[in-house]
């Protein structure tokens, strides 16, 4: 009794693990069919896929109709080696080989002449075997199909560990990846040989067949061999695992029943039929639970780790960059997976269109959660503009006072020196103009700079300047004629003082002022439009401040820019709607 129980419990495993590849085989078909249709070699691999799906029920079929399952056997097995020949297409298609017409056409008609010898002749007959109500015994047109079928496999593989040994890097796993994959089902493969060699020997072999689909799937994701969406090639692991989750709490279920035996009686079948199915739910389960956090990581949310991590972001772009990171580890999405962009108060989610509901959720979750750090953020910042304000408006009172307390003294210090020598007069007038200077920039950078925008034609507009211009003709501007005036003027007067030639190039909404003296010193260059930097000898350090100061007003930006032939450049960038 009980070597008939285990024999009835080898079937259902054996049979159970064709099914499992068969549908294995047949969904990576599918994927690679809808997501990948375009891609050199696609058909060929849906073809093979399908090939190795119809042989694994071909080869099932007999265990469970024995004789009656001949018709159908013997046909996929007379077919067999179309599939092989596909395997040597996509090999030689994928390996860049220049000789891939020649190899294709060659083993589609080795394969077609075998197969149809096959049909015709017959490849053997079905048989019971060790158990089972049937197993396929080939008959010397048989073993032909089938040695043409292995001979273009193994032709396959050898392409494969050549160009394994030849390439590097992507290229080289990927062959790699899908050479031990493919190994994995010709050793599956020999299993089927038992019963034709009269091995009286469970097929052992016939059950690495599932493993053969999952290394075949590894290997296409996870080297990326056809490139397809990240959503795609999940959801396509997922219903793997759900299937293999099916298979086994299908194969769990059911043994209480392969061990006792069948039961007798309505009651007693319809009993134990309803437990079997209770114990496969139950099962199923956790099973399922398993296969989603496997594939999709991540639904659970601590929330409050994420608020204080978002909250050391100093910046927009640094929140951005920190949010990104943290969502794509999360969720084990890879460092160029969908992501989100913050700008401002808003946060959009990018790429997640045809994300699973659940992970679309847990992103809006998180998105939530950068949008109210993105806030803090930007209050936190018009709290420090509102101070930085408060301390100009202070700043430029007391620069009002210091000038009218100052000027007055300076212009009585003149009038007094005009009875001393020329050479003392002179000083005291060089020195007093640069204290006026100073007092002046002081004023400048320290006033809320108010502007009275309007359109300005530019051509005759830096014409006052007295520097060569590039300026496309009738080119208009819309900037304050005055502010914008001090702006250019700040940045000629430091070029001239710089020596060398200077020009004005404009282009679009910017104005570049370059000149070709000796450059800024690399140790200013990020604080060069800081108060009190200053990139020439007897500069007040006021005048490029001043220059951002104003174009801040304008809505724009002064920056450093770089422009074959010239040494300097400083480029004046004005907003849409200054």
């Amino acid at each position: 009794m009980l070597s008939t129980m285990d024999t009835a419990l080898g079937i259902m495993v054996f049979i159970g693990a064709l099914g499992l590849t068969a549908l294995a085989s047949s969904l990576l078909a599918g994927f690679v069919a809808a997501k990948a249709r375009g891609l050199p070699g696609a058909w060929t691999l849906v073809v093979f896929l399908c090939g190795v799906a119809l042989w694994s029920l071909a080869m099932a079929a007999p265990a469970m109709l024995g004789a009656k399952a001949a018709s159908f056997t013997l046909t996929v097995i007379a077919l067999s080696p179309l599939p092989a020949a596909a395997f040597v297409h996509l090999v030689f298609a994928f390996a860049l080989c220049g000789s891939l017409r020649p190899v294709a056409w060659a083993s589609y008609c080795v394969a077609s002449v075998a197969a149809l010898a096959g049909i015709l002749l017959g490849v053997g007959r079905i048989m019971p075997w060790h158990g089972f109500a049937g197993a396929f015994a080939p008959s010397l047109v048989g073993w032909g199909v089938l040695a043409v079928a292995a001979a273009l496999s193994v032709a396959g593989h050898l392409r494969l560990f050549q160009t394994w040994h030849q390439q590097s890097g992507l290229h080289r796993d990927q062959a790699g990846a899908v050479f031990v994959s493919s190994g994995i089902g010709l050793l599956a493969l020999t299993g089927f040989a038992f019963p034709a060699l009269g091995i009286e020997v469970y097929p052992w072999p016939v059950l690495a067949l599932p493993l053969y689909s999952v290394a075949l799937v590894y290997a296409v994701l996870r080297h990326r061999f056809m490139a397809a969406d990240i959503w795609a090639r999940r959801g396509l692991v997922w219903i793997l695992l759900l299937a293999g989750a099916g298979g086994a709490s299908a194969l769990i279920a059911t043994l209480p029943l392969a061990l006792a035996g069948r039961p007798e009686g309505f009651v007693a079948t319809w009993a134990a039929l309803a437990g079997t199915m209770a114990l496969g739910l139950l099962v199923m389960a956790p099973l399922k639970r398993l296969a989603d956090r496997l594939v999709f990581p991540g639904a659970r949310l601590d929330v409050e780790p994420w608020r204080d991590a978002l909250a050391q972001a100093a910046d927009e772009r640094a929140l951005s960059e920190l949010a990104n990171a943290m969502l794509r580890q999360h969720l084990d999405l890879g460092a160029d997976g969908p992501g989100l962009a913050v700008v401002g108060e808003a946060v959009t989610l990018i790429g997640w269109e045809d994300a699973p509901t659940a992970l679309r959720h847990t992103a809006a979750r998180i998105a939530a959660l950068v949008e109210e750090a993105a806030r803090r953020l930007v209050s936190a910042h018009r709290i420090v503009e509102a101070e930085r304000e408060a301390r100009l408006a202070e700043l430029g009172a007391l620069a009002a006072t210091i000038a009218h307390d100052l000027r007055n003294p300076l212009g009585i210090v003149q009038m007094a020196a005009t009875g001393a020598p020329p050479e003392v007069r002179a000083e005291i007038g060089e020195q007093v103009g640069r204290m006026n200077a100073l007092v002046t920039d002081i004023l400048d950078y320290a006033r809320a700079w108010t502007i009275a925008p309007r359109p300005i034609e530019l051509a005759s507009y830096l014409a006052g300047f007295g520097v060569p211009l590039e300026v496309p003709e009738g080119l208009m501007l819309n900037a304050d004629p005055a502010a914008l005036r001090r702006a250019l003027a700040n940045l000629v007067d430091n070029a001239k003082a710089m020596g060398g030639d200077c020009t004005i190039i404009a282009h679009g909404r910017s104005v570049d002022i370059c000149d070709d003296g000796p450059g800024i010193a690399p140790e200013i260059a990020d604080s060069l439009f800081k108060p009190f930097v200053s990139r020439r000898p007897g500069g007040t350090g006021l005048g490029l401040a001043i220059v951002r100061r104003i174009m801040e007003a304008h809505g724009g930006a002064a920056t450093l820019a770089q422009r074959e032939g010239w040494t300097t450049c400083f480029r004046l960038t004005f907003g849409e709607n200054p």
